[in-house]
């Protein structure tokens, strides 16, 4: 599933959205469990899905009716974030909602906008040594844990194998330094000094280059243990930019940014990578999808994104973002939403046949070894990403994505010249990150 990024919010919505929650009480968890031959029930559950996906989602619920047949579930595809917290505060409300980010777990669990499930968890003797480590994180903040994981998005390298064979290069980049030298050397111009072919495309909001993403990848820190801001004391945030800064100015700003401009949409067929525009870039598991169906013939490869040189054991590792599934306050049928949350999280049938379908990676260790996703091709790596102990996922916090926005913001203008002092410029990014979260009122005592 691809993360609605045009969707992705600036502090003020967050601060609403946080006012709408605040003050929502999570209802008691009903104790006794669902049985065969109960009064027939009908839950509701809410997602991103549309089209396609929304499908094979559908499909895989049928299957939960087929084993719980006194549940029945209906289906609500392309519900974003903003009416998903809307139903939360009032009007009709699901019983189940699927949120394709694990950032906003800080927002849906303190604000009890989701449920805690530690009852439930608890009662059914769920283990959590089922799930991957970091997908695992990614269903708590705030103290309480108000999700489960069902699938994510690990993102990694991809690259075209004719261009780099055609370049001299054997195999893709495993370190910054030989990515960047990969880059120069599969860089193509015209009379001009225009880029017709860039080697990678290194700008800020360009497909999927984000600081949420690429901070897991450097290594670097968010957040100090008290939960102030790490961004301007951390050396790693130093050494991603200057060596992003270093790259762009060799291919010069403003013909980058021309390239970018030009080149086809992130979701279409004409995305520069599948057209053989951009010989590298950084994507998740689910572009293997979109290559198989809209550039069949193209010879490309995946791998683990290259790591810090001097964290050569780091390669392997990719960049989480984990989908949760919750069951929100305001369900009237809050054990039978259990149900079948836990059916998906669980379920290893559930997960593969998810996985499979919509090109995600599953959250289970035993889905994770999966003959028939490892058989799909060039997604192997993708399940060698999401099962390495390195790989991580980015902080919940109450104010959400604020702080990645934000920084992202920045990012922009150091790479355009905008900020001189990176030191500086990153300090005051530490300030205001720390702003956001004080003015967020949300779980705290009042």
């Amino acid at each position: 599933m691809r993360t609605p990024h045009l969707l992705r919010r600036l502090l003020l919505p967050v601060l609403l959205c946080c006012a709408l929650l605040t003050g929502c009480g999570v209802a008691a968890p009903d104790v006794s469990l669902d049985q065969p031959g109960r009064k027939p029930v009908t839950i509701t559950v809410w997602s991103a899905y549309s089209g396609r996906e929304l499908d094979v989602f559908n499909n895989v619920l049928r299957r939960f009716e087929r084993e719980h047949p006194w549940i029945t579930v209906r289906s609500t595809g392309a519900q974003n974030n903003d009416r998903m917290v809307a139903a939360l505060r009032g009007g009709p409300a699901p019983d189940v909602q699927w949120a394709p980010q694990s950032d906003l777990a800080g927002v849906y669990c303190p604000s009890g906008g989701w449920r805690d499930l530690s009852h439930y968890i608890e009662r059914d003797g769920l283990d959590p040594q089922v799930f991957v480590p970091a997908a695992w994180k990614a269903t708590s903040a705030g103290g309480k844990r108000c999700a489960l994981p069902v699938l994510g998005d690990i993102y990694g390298l991809y690259y075209n194998k004719k261009k780099l064979a055609e370049a001299g290069l054997s195999g893709p980049p495993r370190t910054m330094s030989q990515l960047a030298d990969y880059a120069r050397k599969l860089t193509r111009r015209d009379g001009h000094g225009d880029i017709r072919v860039a080697g990678y495309a290194p700008l800020t909001l360009f497909y999927a280059n984000r600081p949420a993403y690429e901070a897991q990848l450097w290594g670097a820190e968010w957040f100090r243990k008290d939960g102030s801001s790490a961004v301007a004391t951390d050396p790693d945030w130093r050494r991603l930019l200057a060596w992003r800064k270093k790259l762009i100015d060799w291919y010069g700003y403003d013909k980058l940014r021309a390239f970018t401009a030009g080149a086809g949409a992130q979701y279409s067929a004409s995305n520069a990578f599948q057209t053989g525009q951009l010989a590298m870039m950084l994507d998740g598991e689910f572009r293997t999808a979109f290559v198989e169906n809209e550039a069949k013939d193209l010879d490309y490869g995946t791998a683990p994104f290259p790591a810090p040189d001097d964290r050569p054991k780091q390669y392997g590792a990719g960049a989480w973002t984990v989908h949760l599934a919750g069951v929100t306050h305001r369900s009237a049928h809050p054990d039978a939403a259990w149900h079948l949350v836990k059916w998906l999280a669980t379920s290893r049938k559930a997960q593969v046949a998810l996985a499979e379908g919509l090109h995600n990676v599953p959250t289970t260790k035993a889905a994770l070894r999966s003959p028939e996703l490892a058989a799909i091709p060039h997604f192997k790596p993708f399940l060698d990403m999401a099962a390495d102990p390195n790989s991580k996922v980015p902080p919940s916090t109450p104010a959400g994505v604020s702080y990645q926005d934000s920084m992202a913001a920045f990012f922009q203008e150091w790479e355009s010249g905008g900020v001189q002092d990176a030191g500086q410029g990153l300090a005051e990014q530490a300030r205001k990150i720390d702003s956001f979260l004080d003015q967020v009122t949300i779980g705290k005592e009042r």
